[in-house]
């Protein structure tokens, strides 16, 4: 069994990693709307990050709400909108 430290320091890792790439994908946006300057989100970096961060924690409540940097991360929300769009796009012309 590993040491608790062990999974705080993980834990800790990559939530500052995930948080920074969240961060940073809010920051694109918000450059892109004041300033009209293009540039690419990171797509699903920072919210699986902070994901496995929160899977990771010691604190067994925290497992449970692990979906929730999938939303919050724009890269993720704008993967994850166009992924479902194209499938059921695709869904809707076959018929």
């Amino acid at each position: 069994m590993q040491p608790e430290w062990v999974a705080w320091l993980v834990s800790g890792v990559l939530a500052l990693f995930g948080g920074w790439i969240i961060i940073t994908n809010y920051w694109i946006t918000i450059s892109w709307y004041r300033h009209r300057r293009t540039a690419s989100h990171t797509p699903l970096l920072g919210g699986l990050c902070l994901m496995a961060a929160m899977l990771a924690s010691p604190i067994p409540r925290v497992a449970r709400y692990a979906w929730v940097p999938l939303v919050i991360d724009l890269g993720c929300l704008v993967m994850v909108v166009g992924f479902l769009y194209a499938v059921v796009w695709k869904q809707i012309l076959k018929k």
